[in-house]
């Protein structure tokens, strides 16, 4: 087991992570979809909404 484990290291090399999983620039500029913080601060300011209408529909 300690010499598949050795030859496994001799011929892995440095480890290399696909461009899709590292952070990296775009070639056609930012993206126009929203972030996770942009969609959960809409989402906040959505319920406050509802509830403001709420209060407001009880008086």
């Amino acid at each position: 087991m300690l010499k598949l484990a050795l030859i496994v290291c001799l011929f892995s090399g440095s480890a290399q992570a696909h461009d899709s999983l590292v952070p990296h620039a775009h070639p056609h500029g930012v993206s126009m979809l929203p972030g996770v913080e942009v969609i959960g601060v809409a989402a906040l300011l959505l319920a406050l909404a509802v509830l403001v209408i709420a209060q407001f529909k009880r008086r």
